[in-house]
């Protein structure tokens, strides 16, 4: 039997996320080490586990589906209001429903490329055209760039910040003077996965930077510098009228139990966060320093990872990686992403980056 459907024209050309990987399953894959996802290679705060033992044996309940102590925590910790705020399933998933709630068909979304490998699935899902503009030779936001495709059919225009997968940040003023060059009909959402590992365990600036830019959403997860990427909880904060549409199209129970009580608990542990957040830095500056003593390329990174500009080498440096066991992420033509991880991950990876043929690298 053929069954006839539509097939919303934006997917054709699109595949499932990450479909073609190996999976992540304890066991199951050709790598001793994942450097590739930019994922804690600690365990959650032991706080943290501690609430998810205790919450076992509600586990055959529903969740609430609003997450409303999650989202009045959140907007405690940000120091805004809680209908200034949207919670879902990681960063990700809140930034599908912002698409969800802002674009459809015929619509474009502005972003940099080479940025988060969802980011052009998201826009798909959505409906919209998504529109790609080349980073700086430097890694970072080409804000002039950015500002020139934006049209009248622009409803969305994303910016990292640490940027993924280059670790580069974007500078406070010139965010400022981009975010007011931006016509009424666009709204800015400022990704900031990473923030943690740039500016701390409370990132400063949020009330001022929503308050002064009406057109702005921020986008925050506790999968990265909380460890908690498996139970998928994220947040945007913005202005109430958006949040309202943006929680419309969450959905429902996406945050479950173990998830809300996770994050809730680890915002109340901000010092055992800041040891964490100086350990990663060090590893990532060490990592930093040991490649630039094999002459490789690499940018000075504000996350939990690194980034080297090898353009067409990209993937022969992940096959070198590969054969000694170790995952990184090339982002063909551009570069390779490496996450900071464990200590013998690193060692791994470097002894086989000093066995091998560097010269058609450069």
């Amino acid at each position: 039997m053929n069954v006839r459907f539509a097939e919303r024209s934006t997917l054709r050309d699109m595949r499932a996320y990450r479909d073609k990987e190996s999976s992540n399953a304890e066991g199951s894959s050709r790598f001793t080490f994942d450097l590739s996802s930019n994922e804690l290679v600690l365990p959650p705060l032991p706080t943290v586990l501690a609430g998810i033992e205790k919450g076992l044996p509600r586990l055959a309940r529903y969740p609430d589906p609003t997450a409303r102590d999650l989202t009045e925590d959140i907007a405690g910790h940000l120091c805004v209001s809680p209908d200034e705020v949207a919670v879902g399933p990681g960063s990700a998933g809140v930034l599908q429903q912002i698409l969800l709630a802002l674009c459809g068909k015929g619509d474009e979304v502005v972003h940099g490329w080479p940025g988060f490998d969802a980011y052009p699935l998201l826009v798909a899902i959505s409906g919209a055209t998504g529109v790609h503009v080349p980073l700086t030779a430097s890694g970072g936001h080409d804000l002039d760039e950015i500002r020139t495709r934006v049209n009248a059919r622009t409803r969305v225009v994303i910016l990292c910040s640490p940027h993924n997968p280059t670790g580069t940040v974007i500078d406070q003023d010139e965010l400022h003077g981009f975010l007011r060059s931006l016509p009424a009909h666009v709204v800015a959402v400022l990704d900031e996965a990473y923030v943690e590992f740039d500016r701390g365990a409370n990132p400063p600036g949020l009330p001022v930077l929503l308050s002064e830019h009406s057109n702005t959403v921020v986008l925050r997860t506790f999968s990265k510098a909380y460890g908690l990427a498996g139970l998928r909880v994220g947040y945007a904060a913005g202005p109430r009228q958006v949040m309202a549409t943006v929680r419309k199209t969450a959905i429902p129970f996406g945050v479950t139990r173990f998830a809300e009580q996770a994050a809730m608990l680890s915002l109340r542990s901000e010092d055992e966060l800041c040891e964490r957040l100086a350990a990663v830095a060090a590893a990532r500056e060490e990592l930093t320093a040991e490649l630039r003593e094999l002459r490789l390329p690499v940018l000075l990174s504000r996350a939990n990872f690194v980034w080297l500009p090898l353009a067409s080498a990209a993937e022969s440096f992940a096959r070198t990686a590969a054969t000694a066991g170790v995952k990184v992420r090339a982002f063909p033509g551009h570069g390779v992403r490496i996450s900071v991880g464990e200590a013998e991950a690193h060692r791994t990876l470097l002894a086989a980056l000093g066995r091998a043929d560097r010269g058609n690298w450069f």
